[in-house]
């Protein structure tokens, strides 16, 4: 995986070096029209050393912020041991994994979206912003490798690194983020139940983190973008998308114990559904643009197609 990751880094930076001018630079920094036209969240189509200055605050920042999150969160009543591996690639239905890609994808997102507004390059903005994003994410691996109960693992950076690649392809491809990685939480029984408090949490911070059996992962395709120029195009809503999503149920842990139930206890679920793709939604107002941007990491919840091992189902709200 090492030599993979070095192998991308030298492949990006090679394209950084050869990055064009014209057409597609001004593509890449086009945004929407807000009121006035030159509020300062507004891309800059040219390199702008403030803004840098303040990207490299606000990643700082927000990287700091986050491992104090999850240090109060998750590692805080975990014990402690040496450095160690561990591979825990068959564990949890992959829902862990996804949750890494998860965070890939959306840091990766947040940084070249955060170089854009500085006016950088398109391929240097997608380099710094999809390797900032994967680093950031990969670092958790480094507190996870001295927790008793876990270890460093490989297939945690791969998810990763897979989530760090949509957010760049997307920007390489098309500017935009055509498809997108969504979560959705439904708290699951095992959230409040004693028994599994020390695995899923007590309360609802935890519970969003931690429940794994309440979580779902969506890749949400933007229609509207895929369709030819037409009629049809002009009247389909742009914030309407299709969905895939993914989630697991009957997940207790136990894998050590050779005794354990979890392979016939543990089921995956695939579910169908329409997206609303919040960061298409036009809007003047910077603000609200800028919000709508952040909390697009989040589904919100619609009525589902649920096909599992018991067979398929509509769901109202998943």
């Amino acid at each position: 995986m090492k030599y993979r990751f070095l192998f991308l880094v030298i492949s990006l930076s090679v394209l950084g070096a050869s990055q064009g001018m014209g057409q597609r630079r001004q593509d890449f920094h086009i945004q929407y029209n807000f009121k006035p036209n030159d509020h300062f969240i507004q891309n800059d189509s040219l390199p702008n050393k403030k803004r840098s200055r303040w990207v490299n605050g606000i990643a700082l920042g927000g990287y700091g912020l986050s491992a104090l999150y999850m240090g109060t969160v998750w590692y805080a009543q975990e014990d402690l041991s040496t450095f160690h591996f561990f591979d825990d690639s068959h564990e949890w239905k992959q829902i862990d994994k996804m949750g890494h890609a998860l965070g890939g994808y959306h840091s990766s997102r947040w940084m070249i979206g955060l170089y854009k507004w500085s006016g950088m390059g398109k391929n240097r903005a997608i380099i710094q912003g999809a390797t900032a994003g994967f680093l950031a994410m990969s670092s958790i691996e480094v507190f996870d490798a001295f927790g008793e109960s876990w270890g460093f693992s490989w297939s945690d950076v791969g998810a990763n690194f897979v989530g760090a690649s949509l957010a760049a392809g997307n920007q390489l491809l098309w500017n935009e983020d055509r498809i997108q990685l969504k979560v959705s939480y439904r708290r699951s029984p095992y959230a409040g139940d004693p028994e599994f408090e020390r695995l899923f949490g007590s309360n609802y911070a935890e519970w969003l983190l931690k429940d794994y059996n309440g979580h779902t992962f969506w890749l949400s395709a933007r229609v509207h973008s895929f369709l030819p120029e037409g009629n049809f195009k002009d009247k389909y809503p742009r914030w309407l998308n299709v969905a895939v999503g993914y989630g697991a149920n009957g997940l207790e842990g136990g894998y050590g114990d050779p005794s354990s139930d979890w392979r016939t206890r543990e089921y995956r679920q695939l579910y169908f559904s329409f997206d609303i793709d919040v960061r298409n939604i036009r809007t003047k107002n910077p603000y609200l643009h800028a919000l709508l941007q952040t909390v697009s990491i989040f589904r919100i919840q619609l009525p589902a197609v649920r096909i599992d091992r018991n067979g398929s189902q509509f769901v109202w709200f998943q």
